[in-house]
């Protein structure tokens, strides 16, 4: 198993590109509220860094036992190619010439390069399994469940990062757990109401309840 100590995720600009485009598709930039003076925008994944946290969770998952070869590919570099091959997949079934383009990355990958629709579409055919098994890298080749557990596993994790406190570890957020220290209120707990961790103040908990002295009866 890799690490928690890393104090931040290694990984090549595909890999990046391709996770940057990921949450980017589930959690994009929204607009909040319009009103007739402002428009408030509510922050996308990508703004809170979330990509840095579902590649360092699935790096950390990954079981590498003593004796593997130590140039094993890490879990997140694998999932990204897996995302390239279902957008392959989907311009091969549209008969797409050319991608949509809705960002562009240095050394961007193929997933990267489709609008945001068109990358959950992809997502989506790799959780039917709509892609050829035994062309996936490991360890997703020929291992339909996984596929399967790391589609649905992908948009949680992109979920859990975006509404935790994450972002609020600011420069401590890979660093060891004992070390992280929250440096600001992160901003989607502002967005749902969450007033933060309650670090045992007195408050209401309920009515104690109170049992006469049986004196010795059964």
């Amino acid at each position: 198993m890799t690490s928690e100590g890393s104090h931040k995720v290694k990984s090549d600009s595909h890999t990046q590109a391709n996770f940057q485009a990921l949450v980017d598709a589930i959690i994009p930039l929204t607009c909040q509220y319009a009103g007739a003076s402002a428009t408030v925008y509510a922050p996308g994944a990508i703004g809170l860094g979330i990509q840095d946290y579902v590649m360092k969770e699935l790096d950390f998952s990954q079981f590498i036992p003593e004796d593997a070869e130590p140039n094993i590919i890490p879990l997140s570099k694998s999932t990204a190619i897996l995302l390239d091959i279902g957008a392959a997949q989907f311009l091969n079934l549209n008969h797409a010439l050319f991608p949509s383009s809705g960002f562009s990355y240095p050394c961007e990958g193929l997933f990267s390069t489709l609008s945001r629709s068109d990358r959950l579409r992809a997502v989506t055919l790799l959780d039917h399994l709509a892609v050829p098994l035994e062309s996936l890298p490991q360890p997703y080749q020929n291992n339909p469940a996984l596929v399967q557990v790391m589609m649905s596993s992908i948009n949680q994790l992109t979920l859990f990062g975006y509404y935790s406190e994450w972002f609020g570890y600011g420069t401590t957020r890979f660093l060891p757990s004992n070390l992280k220290r929250i440096e600001c209120c992160p901003l989607s707990w502002k967005m749902v109401g969450y007033p933060g961790p309650s670090f045992g103040y007195r408050d209401f908990r309920g009515f104690i309840m109170r049992f006469p002295h049986q004196k010795g009866r059964i």
